[in-house]
């Protein structure tokens, strides 16, 4: 029997290709029995008639991005493609892009427009995006991107439903499809492993349930949900349970929208949601440099001062930046001019964030960064991802140029110390943070220790870093500089005089007499990566570990 003219069966919904019977079983692995038709029987409903009230719209769009979308300009963090209203998504765009764009967070900002050619735009978009994602697909469907398409939708609802602005059919459409992605994100929560993500989808679901679908029972189930999940991720002192100053400010934006909605639903602000807002406010202080941006840690980016000034405005409390937070584990230093943010906890298995940065800091000077982490990228296909994560990337001391801790491919923890410790003493004549991992110990039979001072009169920090143990060949000590730093080499060949932009010269010195200047790059900010350089404090390990001292001290004479 011939059997290569035979039709392919195929399973109802999938857009992206053909599957055939043999490839059932695989397709159901990799995606889940949600992608099959009968998942969608069951999200069969009442169509909402449109939003229940009036949902806030915290955050104003940026009219000048606006533009550009008119124009088919789709940028999300630096990458950017052109969309036209009648075709489809570019195929080179990254995953991280086409998850923004199915998420349809550019909808505020064809709204700032206030127009209505804005309007028709932004209708023709969503219309295109209806016909081209109306059966099931793996990305749009994911929970955090369904989520935060829901959210969006409801924000802008009167936008895209102004009366006699948009056809029956759009209308309909949209109301039909609303429903299906809320009762969607109500039965497919993320496992908790998924951290942030699954913080998210419950926003969503608490949206569907109050803004959309309504019901007593369902409104009650997502606020109780939303509440245990609140307490599982910020840790008492304020941060996230991830350790990522960019993705606390995440976090802090999703409890100020649900404080919001959450208002507007009931007249009521809620004491669970309030109290995290109140503890999560002080700990994005503290990670914030006098620059206004945030220090870069664990996948985190610097981000944008005003966008985080008007994330702090709306919270509405001044608490004052705390120094130590024990359960996060960042320890900032401040004195003078001088601004040190030092991460002194292990590796989490919390998300998919993490790097191998244990111990390391970054140091400000005023306004002007001086000492920092290489930065980040988050998509797994990146070339720059797993280079970043390592330990040589950050302010840090390395082992045989391996790292303090191992990630999967998707970026979560596979293996890293098990032990850290951390003492911080306040005393008149400056600041001093004591701290420890175990890391090394299993690889290299090494414990790292490293003692960092702040001089209270803000023109000296002095630095300790100890291996104490019998293994490893050779380390590294690694002081990566911003961009905007001029560094060269002393003629004792034992320091470096670091210029700032404004002329300021500081002197770094060591111990040690190997101290070179070499390449690095600062990928703190979205965009291309910037070259720079980094001071490196190097020397053998002959079995009794290793002791390096380090100085930067501020000079005043001309030089």
């Amino acid at each position: 029997m011939d059997t290569g003219s035979q039709t392919p069966k195929t399973i109802p919904g999938h857009t992206s290709q053909a599957i055939t019977e043999v490839g059932i079983l695989s397709h159901l692995h990799r995606y889940g029995w949600r992608s099959t038709a009968f998942y969608r029987v069951l999200l069969w409903g009442p169509v909402p008639a449109g939003v229940r009230f009036s949902v806030p719209e915290v955050w104003p769009g940026n009219p000048d991005v606006g533009r550009e979308l008119l124009k088919g300009h789709f940028c999300f963090q630096g990458e950017c493609h052109s969309v036209a209203a009648d075709s489809g998504v570019p195929q080179e765009a990254s995953r991280e892009w086409l998850a923004w764009y199915h998420g349809h967070g550019w909808l505020k900002d064809i709204r700032a427009l206030a127009s209505s050619e804005a309007a028709t735009c932004a209708r023709e978009y969503l219309s295109v995006w209806l016909d081209d994602n109306a059966l099931w697909s793996e990305l749009p469907w994911k929970p955090e991107v369904a989520a935060e398409r829901l959210i969006n939708w409801c924000q802008n609802w009167s936008f895209l439903c102004q009366e006699n602005a948009t056809s029956d059919n759009l209308t309909k459409a949209l109301r039909q499809r609303a429903g299906t992605d809320a009762r969607h994100i109500l039965k497919a929560t993320p496992p908790p492993t998924s951290c942030f993500e699954r913080l998210h989808t419950i926003k969503g679901q608490v949206y569907g349930a109050y803004a959309l679908l309504g019901g007593d029972g369902r409104m009650a189930r997502a606020l109780s949900r939303l509440e245990l999940e609140i307490a599982t991720q910020v840790l008492p002192d304020g941060g996230h349970i991830e350790r990522s100053p960019e993705r606390l400010t995440e976090v802090l934006k999703d409890l100020l929208e649900l404080r919001a909605l959450l208002k507007a639903a009931t007249g009521n602000t809620f004491d669970f949601l309030q109290n995290a807002i109140d503890r999560v406010a002080p700990m994005v202080r503290a990670l914030r440099y006098p620059d206004g941006g945030l220090a870069v840690f664990n996948g985190g980016l610097e981000n944008d001062p005003i966008w985080l000034d008007q994330l702090l405005a709306h919270t509405e409390t001044t608490s004052k930046a705390p120094q130590s937070a024990p359960h996060t584990g960042f320890q900032r230093l401040q004195a003078g001019d001088i601004h040190l943010v030092m991460d002194c906890h292990k590796p989490t298995p919390a998300g998919h964030l993490q790097h191998a940065g244990t111990l390391g800091f970054e140091l400000s000077i005023g306004k002007q960064r001086l000492f920092v982490n290489c930065g980040a990228r988050k998509g797994q296909n990146d070339p720059w991802r797993t280079a970043l994560a390592a330990t040589a990337a950050h302010t840090c001391l390395s082992v045989n140029d391996s790292s303090s801790a191992t990630f999967k491919l998707d970026g979560t923890l596979l293996h890293g110390p098990q032990t850290t410790t951390c003492e911080r003493q306040d005393i008149d004549q400056g600041a001093l943070v004591e701290a420890s991992h175990d890391g090394y110990l299993d690889t290299f039979a090494l414990t790292h220790h490293r003692a960092i001072f702040v001089a209270s009169h803000g023109i000296d920090v002095r630095g300790e870093d100890r291996l104490i143990g019998t293994g490893g060949n050779y380390f590294a000590l690694r002081f990566h500089l911003h961009p905007k730093i001029k560094a060269s080499l002393l003629g004792d060949s034992q320091g470096v005089m670091l210029r700032l932009p404004n002329n300021d010269v500081w002197w770094m010195r060591s111990s040690i007499a190997d101290i070179k200047l070499e390449s690095s790059v600062y990928l703190g900010t979205y965009g291309k990566a910037q070259r720079t350089e980094q001071i490196v404090i190097s020397g053998p390990l002959s079995g009794n570990g290793a002791l390096i001292k380090w100085a930067l001290t501020r000079k005043n004479e001309p030089v």
